[in-house]
């Protein structure tokens, strides 16, 4: 009899792999990518629409964090489908995002309920230095620029709230697989295997009886 023991983690990374949602992570990654071009881009027209305003390129700084997010999501889609190595780093620059959306979901609610608010030095809150050019441009064609800037900001704080959703999604898909997969190792216990021995062969001997 032999004893043949399965090695516990080439168990687990056979049940990570097999356990973890690749479709559903992958459309994560790609609402991650559009989401955040979209916020880039509305940050981009809300300063173009008024710079005096606005809250330090707050959307650029935190797609910086979005952008790493759906890089390292695509790269768990994509390369290392069975490692939670890789898994567990896109796991943390989604807890990144997370915080990044939060940020960015204050400082979008704080202006939209105080449009008027200016977080710049006194001297260009009070002179208005940003906005004297693009100010008489956006008046010449009638434009109404805080307005404009409000409906940016909404659509990119509701950017903003996706982000943090998905990001939500993607870390209570690494618990359950982490779990799930931690369960059905611990259940799975060593098995043995019986190895047969053919027994020898029996030789037949024949005997000769003497004449009578």
């Amino acid at each position: 009899m032999q004893a043949v023991y399965a090695d516990p983690k080439l168990i687990r990374y056979q049940r990570w792999r097999q356990v973890w949602p690749t479709p559903i992570v992958a459309i994560i990654a790609t609402a991650q990518l559009i989401l955040t071009f979209l916020i880039v881009g509305f940050e981009a027209w809300s300063m173009v629409l008024n710079v005096q305003y606005s809250f330090f390129f707050i959307g650029d700084i935190t797609s910086f964090f979005f952008t790493i997010t759906w890089i390292s999501t695509f790269t768990v889609v994509c390369c290392n489908r069975g490692s939670q190595g890789c898994a567990i780093h896109a796991l943390v620059e989604n807890i990144l995002s997370i915080i990044a959306s939060c940020i960015l979901l204050g400082y979008d609610a704080k202006f939209i309920n105080q449009p008027d608010t200016c977080l710049w030095s006194a001297y260009a809150c009070r002179d208005g230095i940003w906005t004297g050019t693009l100010g008489t441009l956006w008046s010449s064609f009638g434009t109404d620029t805080m307005k404009a800037k409000l409906v940016a900001l909404k659509l990119q704080l509701a950017c903003a709230v996706l982000m943090l959703f998905v990001s939500l999604l993607f870390v209570a898909i690494y618990i359950y697989t982490s779990l799930k997969v931690r369960k059905e190792t611990v259940m799975i216990q060593p098995q043995t295997t019986i190895q047969l021995v053919s027994p020898p062969p029996i030789s037949l001997q024949t005997t000769t009886l003497p004449p009578i």
